[in-house]
This record gives structure tokens, sequence and C-alpha cells, in this order.
């Protein structure tokens, strides 16, 4: 008997997916303790072919253990025409809230994996739709049909641009600024919004504090909100960044206030242009949303996985 699964964290606010083996206990429970929003178990590029099988039965496991501590629990699986069918069938007994596919390049390969997915749920006893997917754009093909592949199914929640191997796709060559990829990501975040799903921001790579904060201000800066990671040291700057500090909404709420003063024919009042005032408008959305998820489960008894960083 599958246990019900608890509400979801919303896609919009899950800031951090933390990629972990799919054999490494050790790497499992860093990702966990490091208060990531998501937890992404991976069967394809860290997971040996020989060690799937036993992958599968530990990932299965895992996720009550994601879900005990109000974290989405998710998978990569490998392509469906490898050994993605056999991660499925696998990993599914343990009701993954997400899998992610590789290699994304046509919505043919979104709708056979919903069509997977959709007959193991009703064989173990599953909410119907209750499997989120998202797929991982990792060539130029796929960031070329991404609307495409991004509106194929009504599962698919949220799509994640790829690093090293878009890179190689493209001939480009790395760095610590990414600018090899700026253009990438602005094109990515248009595709995602037009769909109506969560973009996930390519790995950093690198182990580099101050760069990946660097990073990571660039994408916000540009809207980015939600960051794949690698090293569980980076979840903290990823949430510090995508998360509204209390200074920032503090001066959001001043220059809101101030900019209404303005509006009401209060000359006196400091002068406010509309691009800030609209910008300090969407923090303070962004802030409530967090408050509200965060009463919500505190209602519910949930951990908190560290909303206020």
């Amino acid at each position: 008997m599958i246990p019900a699964k608890s509400p979801l964290r919303p896609a919009a606010l899950r800031r951090s997916w933390m990629f972990v083996p799919g054999m490494d206990a050790g790497a499992q429970a860093a990702a966990l303790a490091s208060g990531a929003d998501a937890l992404v178990a991976d069967l394809e590029e860290f997971t040996a072919p020989g060690d799937r099988p036993a992958a599968r039965v530990r990932i299965a496991a895992l996720f009550p253990r994601c879900r005990a501590e109000g974290v989405v629990a998710a998978v990569r699986v490998n392509k469906l025409d490898e050994d993605g069918l056999a991660d499925l069938r696998g990993i599914m007994p343990g009701a993954p809230d997400a899998v992610f596919l590789p290699h994304a390049e046509s919505a043919a390969q979104i709708v056979a994996l919903d069509q997977a997915i959709s007959a193991l749920e009703a064989e173990l006893g599953l909410p119907a739709g209750s499997t989120e997917i998202v797929p991982t754009l990792e060539s130029a093909l796929g960031v070329l049909r991404a609307y495409d592949i991004l509106t194929a199914s009504p599962r698919v929640s949220a799509c994640l641009l790829a690093a090293e191997d878009l890179t190689a796709s493209l001939g480009a060559e790395r760095g610590k600024d990414g600018i090899e990829l700026h253009h990438l990501r602005a094109r990515f975040l248009v595709d995602c919004t037009a769909a109506g799903v969560l973009p996930i921001d390519c790995p950093f790579n690198y182990r580099d504090m101050p760069a990946l904060e660097a990073d990571l201000r660039w994408a916000r800066r540009l809207g980015l909100k939600s960051k794949c990671a690698t090293v569980a040291e980076q979840v903290p700057m990823i949430h510090a960044v995508f998360t509204p500090a209390p200074d920032e909404v503090a001066a959001a709420h001043d220059c809101v206030s101030r900019h209404e003063a303005q509006r009401a024919g209060r000359n006196d009042a400091e002068r406010i242009d509309p691009p800030t005032y609209n910008t300090a408008r969407r923090l303070l959305a962004r802030h409530y949303q967090f408050e509200r998820w965060a009463a919500e489960r505190r209602a519910q008894a949930v951990p908190q996985q560290g909303d206020s960083e």
C-alpha cells in the first residue's frame, strides 16, 4: 500500500534542487541535512549501469524520508530507450513527486514518459497525474524545441537547463562568470514562463562561493528563482539569494509606501520611479508566498526547510 502524499512545496517556491548519486547514502543524507527544497536522486550520470538495480530500491526507500522532512522527492531516470523504463518500474513504488528526463529533444519523449508513468500510477494505486515530469534540456536541439517539450504534457511542472552537456553541444568555452550560457539562460526563462513551468537554472560546477553568489545575483536579476546544485554547501547561498531577506522586505515596504504617498499628491515624498516600485511589489509578492507556505506547513506540523534563510 502506497502512503498518501502530503501537500508539496509549490513549484514557484522550490529554490534548490540537490542532485545526489543513487547509491551514495552519505551524499543523500548530506543533501537532506542541507535544507534543500528538493532532492533529486540520479540514476543516469551519477549511477553506474551495474549499480542501477540496487540504486532503484534505495531511491524508492529514500522518498518517504524526503517527504517526512518536507522535501520534494525526485529522481532522474535514464532515457526511455535505454534504462529509463526499468528505472521507472523500480522507483515508482516509492511514489516520487517528480521524474526528471535527461536529454529531452522532442515532445514525443515527454508523451511517452507520461504514458509510462500513468500506467504505473494505475498499477500501484497512486493518484492519477500525481507524478510531475521535469525535462532536462542538454542540447541545441532541445533548447530550440523547448516550448513544444514543455507543453507536451500537463505533468510538466518545471524544466532544467543543463550546463556541461549543453556547453559541449555548442562547442563553447566554460568559465566561472558563465558568459557563454547567459543568452541561453535568458531564452530558457522566456520559454518556461510562456509555458507556465518553473525554470531551474543550470548548476554552477565550480567550488568558488563568491563566484557562485555573483552567478546567482545575475540569475535573480534576470528573473530566475530556482537552481540545480550538486554540492550541498551551495544550498544556503542559493536560498539566501532566492529568498527575500528581511532588510529587502523592509526596503520594499518603504518603497511602496513612498510611491503611494507620491501618487496621493504628497510632493514632499521622495520620488520613486515606476520600475523601482514594480520591482518592490514583485519582491513583496514573493515574500508573501513564502509566508503563506510557512504558515501552512506550521499548521500541518511539518518541519520547515529554511524559508527565512
